[in-house]
């Protein structure tokens, strides 16, 4: 398996370009797949310096139905072997974040619609719960809530104002390969908890070890003892690669580091990898 990060909050490297977002390019035998778009055109400036070609992709998986994760699609090249796009039947509901302050809402769903992109309409494949996309890889989404200590995402609501419902985010999905050496994991934002969904994995996986995890993990807010708990049990599960990406936060990514060592890989866009 070969990883290539188009896009991310972070890059180091001349001409490449960063955003709040993620995508990334992922070869694994015969099959090629774009694991989200980030927030605009961004991922296809990187993957021309990286030399990936994205009309070699064979699916797009979108991992949940957040702007920094689904708008750059808009920008996808057509082709004549357009590929399709799974996507869990959830993610196009109106979805808002709160502002600073408590008092007004931003919408932060997807930003474009079915109506205007018919091209994207047409090879859209909606998802639920588990789909096998092809050979030993999977899309796992609803995943359940069982680990305390991580609480439902905060400061998320959907619906139509003013009867704002708070989102679970439901319609999260994390992409998964069974491969030789265990299963490597890949997660947009992980708003159902990490750790939740690890725990997921290995239950739908019974003896499977989990070998890589790739992910964005919205640990930038969360308590010292979540984050604690958190990277205990990536030791715990004896994770051998750790990719904290996007929305994971600065210091987060620190002392995933400091405790997993060279387990655990600071990449950015710009950045490949042999898994």
């Amino acid at each position: 398996m070969r990883m290539h990060i188009l896009t991310d909050n972070r890059t180091r490297k001349q001409d490449f370009l960063a955003e709040h977002g993620l995508s990334l390019f992922i070869e694994y035998e015969n099959t090629n797949i774009l694991f989200d778009t980030g927030q605009s055109d961004v991922y296809l400036h990187n993957a021309a310096l990286m030399g990936v070609d994205l009309n070699r992709a064979d699916c797009i998986v979108l991992s949940h139905g957040h702007y920094d994760h689904c708008g750059g699609l808009a920008y996808f090249p057509e082709s004549d072997r357009s590929p399709k796009t799974y996507v869990h039947e959830a993610a196009f509901a109106k979805k808002y974040a709160l502002n600073p302050g408590g008092t007004t809402y931003r919408e932060i769903g997807i930003p474009w619609s079915c109506e205007k992109y018919e091209n994207i309409k047409n090879r859209l494949v909606f998802t639920k719960k588990n789909m096998e996309i092809a050979p030993g890889i999977h899309l796992c989404g609803e995943i359940p809530s069982a680990m305390a200590f991580e609480e439902v995402p905060h400061g998320f609501y959907c619906g139509d104002g003013p009867d704002y419902s708070h989102d679970f985010i439901k319609d999260e999905q994390m992409l998964v390969f069974d491969g030789e050496k265990g299963l490597s994991i890949f997660l947009g934002c992980s708003h159902p908890g990490v750790v939740n969904c690890l725990r997921y994995a290995a239950k739908l996986f019974p003896g499977k070890k989990i070998h890589t995890l790739t992910a964005g993990m919205h640990l930038d807010n969360v308590s010292p003892l979540r984050l604690q708990m958190t990277i205990q049990h990536m030791i715990d599960l004896d994770i051998q690669k750790v990719i904290p990406l996007h929305c994971t936060g600065i210091f987060a990514i620190c002392e995933m580091k400091r405790f997993l060592g060279d387990r655990c890989l600071p990449l950015c866009a710009g950045d490949s990898l042999e898994l």
